[in-house]
């Protein structure tokens, strides 16, 4: 599923959850991990090329402490754009995966955190995982997984990808946010028919048609529901899709308190 992971590594405190994190990925069948740091030529963030032996030695000793048999650890440090240069760096590389930190502590590091996470989500053309930067630590529990879905092509790759992770959770849940008050039979019976074909797909899967605002609503649920993943679509590839992430995408990406799964249209 996820053999290769190219991991965003910003010597913040990031750093723990997504080292804990690619413990439970290793578990799951990761064979091969690339650590990337990129020298930011973003303001007022712009280090010098000077100190790129530096992040380098930092990079080899991270590796170091992830060394474990068979898995294969590479690093290197990259220049420009963090967002741009992440998701060039795991296409380039044919990674299953690009995992990095969402948020950052001080209002700086949240601001150039943040953004890139959210470059990140608009450009990738590989399935992109957003760990939460939080007080606690990642936990080896997997209980849930939920599946956000409006049944569009668009989300067709993150379904795809929800079934394939579902034995790794002990409860799975897919859920549609739409008309689902009176008057709106035709919508949630619309929506219902599409979980139940993913159910068909996914054992023990629970599934639920909302009613409300989705932005909202999703991470409410998640919340509420204490999901330990949220896997949800994103746009096209095309030039103009690919800046368009989406409203829905993006509170989610930013408001929900687990990791978020983010997988392109044409992911599988």
């Amino acid at each position: 599923m996820f053999k290769h992971i190219v991991v965003a590594v910003d010597f913040s405190s990031a750093w723990p959850l997504l080292q804990a994190r690619l413990k439970t990925l290793t578990a799951w069948g990761a064979e091969r991990v690339t650590l990337i740091h990129v020298l930011s030529t973003r303001y007022p963030a712009t280090p010098e090329e000077t100190h790129r032996p530096h992040y380098e030695a930092k990079l080899a000793e991270l590796a170091g402490d992830l060394a474990a048999p068979g898995l294969t650890i590479d690093h290197e440090v990259r220049s420009g754009e963090p967002g741009a240069v992440l998701t060039e760096a795991a296409s380039e590389l044919d990674a299953d995966l690009l995992l990095m930190g969402c948020r950052g502590h001080s209002r700086l590091h949240e601001f150039f955190l943040g953004s890139t996470a959210l470059d990140a989500a608009r450009l990738t053309q590989q399935p992109l995982w957003l760990e939460p930067v939080a007080e606690a630590l990642v936990g080896a529990d997997s209980r849930l997984v939920m599946l956000a879905t409006d049944g569009s092509e668009a989300v067709a790759g993150a379904e795809a990808l929800a079934v394939r992770l579902a034995p790794h959770f002990r409860r799975r849940l897919a859920l549609t946010v739409t008309c689902a008050s009176d008057g709106c039979d035709r919508e949630i019976a619309d929506a219902q028919h599409h979980l139940d074909a993913i159910a068909e797909r996914t054992e023990g899967l629970e599934t639920r048609v909302l009613d409300g605002d989705p932005r909202h609503a999703i991470v409410e649920e998640a919340r509420g529901e204490q999901a330990d993943l949220i896997v949800m679509g994103k746009r096209g590839r095309n030039r103009i899709q690919e800046f368009l992430l989406g409203s829905t995408a993006e509170a989610i990406a930013r408001d929900a308190h687990c990791p978020v799964l983010v997988v392109p249209g044409e992911a599988s």
